[in-house]
């Protein structure tokens, strides 16, 4: 390949979209395809790239339409490129296209742009620009494909990969469920049901919460563990509070051991409203958890029902915990979905999600 990859995002987190980009970049290097990541000066994902030796540079990313943050890049990929490759920008957020855009006009390059959540275009002359510059869209799931066709993005446009997970080993990392059990003082018998979201309005820690207070009400022996930070913390902990749940309600902050804190579970809850797959299922699933879920948004191309978990309508606080006590209920239902989601996720490796883009990347050259 004769191209370098330069993939863009404004992030200031290290979450789901962040770590994809990461897989992403990963997967390319062993395949050979030279790429950098360019993000904010000493952002989480920034100083992960140089902890895995990926080829990285910072950009300040001002605000959206950033013609100091389009300049410096165009000046880095003509330096990086030269004469020898072609550059292909790479866009990872929903800021970015802007700046993909802006930089391609100087530079006369092709442009993909990842989507992954399921919200609408704003209407906007600006939004369309963005979009329909593009030489490909990567959707992440059927559901985002759809709104970006309602939006007016041509189908033929808008290819879906779906996000992926580490093939790291699930059984070679240790669970922190006994940590978690002396830590809180829990019973030995007791059933661990858990989440791992930014505390956002699209992810609604809330319904969970709410979810959780119907659930403890019937058993007392349901321990829920949230991990994740977000503008809905105070919120998020003034409900624990108003619903009495100090006991059986832990919100466990932002946390770096991903796998650790899932194999600690029973069952994995998502209860997002809006959602553009739901890329923490893949790590749920690799580390064979059986899975309660809204239907938002592409959550049901993941979750299969009666086979990998069960879902709920979104917002529904009453049917969530119905689907979740259904689960705790019924050993049978757990092992089945356990080895379901183990099996499922065989699907979603980053290996095939690198492959499938480097498909389209040669398919626009």
């Amino acid at each position: 390949m004769d191209k370098i990859i330069f993939h863009l995002d404004d992030s200031k987190n290290l979450r789901g979209g962040e770590r994809q980009v990461l897989y992403l970049a990963e997967e390319l290097k062993k395949k050979g395809v030279i790429n950098y990541i360019a993000a904010r000066k000493n952002s989480p994902l920034i100083n992960e790239a140089r902890l895995k030796v990926i080829p990285n540079f910072p950009l300040p990313y001002f605000f959206e339409w950033d013609i100091i943050s389009a300049l410096m890049l165009y000046l880095k990929i003509k330096k990086i490129c030269g004469d020898r490759y072609k550059p292909l920008i790479h866009t990872h957020t929903g800021h970015t296209p802007a700046i993909a855009f802006m930089t391609s006009l100087m530079l006369r390059c092709l442009v993909v742009v990842h989507r992954r959540v399921d919200f609408r275009l704003n209407g906007n002359i600006f939004s369309k620009i963005k979009y329909s510059s593009a030489s490909k869209i990567i959707a992440i799931s059927k559901a985002i494909k759809e709104i970006l066709i309602k939006d007016g993005i041509p189908q033929e446009k808008i290819t879906v990969i779906p996000s992926s997970f580490s093939l790291i080993s699930p059984e070679k990392i240790p669970s922190m469920r006994k940590k978690i059990e002396k830590d809180f003082s829990l019973p030995k018998d007791c059933f661990i049901a858990g989440s791992m979201i930014a505390l956002q309005p699209h992810k609604d820690p809330l319904n969970l919460i709410r979810a959780a207070e119907i659930c403890v009400k019937k058993h007392k022996n349901i321990f829920f563990f949230l991990a994740g930070e977000g503008p809905l913390r105070k919120e998020c902990e003034s409900e624990i509070r108003k619903l009495k749940l100090e006991d059986n309600f832990k919100l466990m902050g932002q946390i770096d051991e991903n796998i650790s804190f899932l194999k600690s579970l029973d069952v994995f809850i998502l209860p997002s409203k809006e959602e553009g797959l739901g890329s923490v299922l893949l790590e749920a699933m690799s580390c064979a958890l059986p899975l309660a879920a809204t239907k938002a948004g592409g959550i049901p191309e993941l979750i299969e029902e009666g086979v990998n978990g069960l879902l709920a309508e979104k917002e529904n606080p009453h049917a969530l915990a119905e689907i979740i006590l259904k689960i705790i209920e019924n050993p049978d239902i757990r092992k089945k979905f356990s080895e379901g989601s183990l099996k499922k996720s065989a699907d979603f490796s980053s290996s095939v999600m690198a492959e499938k883009t480097i498909k389209i990347y040669d398919e626009i050259s």
